[in-house]
């Protein structure tokens, strides 16, 4: 019954601000989502987590692999 779980909009605006506005969040979430969203406390459910999936590859489609390669090993 995992396609009908709710996406909650709330969480994913938390992740967002987290993105946003933590340098060292936003290098974990990308080397490491799974691990890194619980660390953090974030539970989402499998609806949400194949959104956030989803919008991270999106990015990484778009962007050349050097930026991609910037935004995780810059700020090591």
């Amino acid at each position: 019954m995992e396609g009908n779980e709710e996406v909650r909009l709330e969480a994913l605006k938390a992740l967002t601000v987290l993105v946003i506005h933590d340098d060292q969040f936003r290098r974990q979430v990308w080397d490491d989502l799974e691990g890194t969203l619980s660390r953090y406390g974030f539970a989402l459910n499998e609806r949400e987590l194949a959104k956030v999936r989803d919008f991270r590859n999106a990015i990484a489609d778009s962007v050349d692999e050097e930026v991609v390669g910037g935004l995780t090993t810059s700020f090591r």
